[in-house]
């Protein structure tokens, strides 16, 4: 019985620290919204079946990429309220451009912030973006190979890095929106 309670309560230590916290300070501007790197997963309720869409969120600023471009926007306010500066980016055009354009204007549009259980959602226009906070596994992992769709994939290479010798001997699964 004692190591039941035990585990239990290391597991629920364990989750709790992957968890970020967030204490409300009236002078921090994000108090109430953690800062650091979270993956887009939603917009305007449409499940994203391609996730590659990251986002680093500061105090005076977001950056990150997305399918074809990385970007970087002041922003300003104290959450729940938001609001999202010029946002610059290089402006190249791939297969996941209808993605990345309503994923902009919807930053464009936004006036507001909230963060949840590891969920942060950008509102205020028609769509609402949805994050889950952390990163991507590995942009050069099996699942984010693709990344650039820009890339000459005849001249590009990934060469994925063996963990044991199975798997050097197990040839690399290619992703689904390759």
């Amino acid at each position: 019985m004692f190591r039941q309670l035990t585990a239990a309560a290391l597991a629920t230590l364990a989750l709790a620290a992957c968890e970020p916290t967030a204490t409300a300070t009236p002078d921090e501007p994000f108090s109430t919204v953690p800062t650091g790197d979270y993956v887009l997963f939603n917009i305007g309720g449409d499940v994203l079946s391609v996730r590659h869409t990251t986002m680093t969120i500061s105090p005076t600023q977001i950056s990150g990429r997305t399918g074809c471009n990385s970007f970087a926007a002041p922003i300003s306010g104290t959450p729940p309220e938001i609001v999202v500066g010029d946002i610059q980016t290089a402006g190249r055009t791939c297969r996941w451009s209808a993605q990345e354009n309503a994923f902009f204007n919807a930053l464009r549009a936004a006036n507001r912030i909230t963060y949840e259980d590891g969920v942060m959602r950008i509102a205020g226009g028609p769509d609402t973006l949805t994050f889950e906070y952390g990163r991507l596994a590995s942009r050069d992992g099996i699942i984010g190979r693709n990344l650039n769709p820009n890339a000459n994939t005849a001249t590009e290479t990934v060469t994925p890095t063996p963990v044991s010798a199975t798997a050097a001997a197990v040839s690399p699964v290619e992703s689904a929106v390759q």
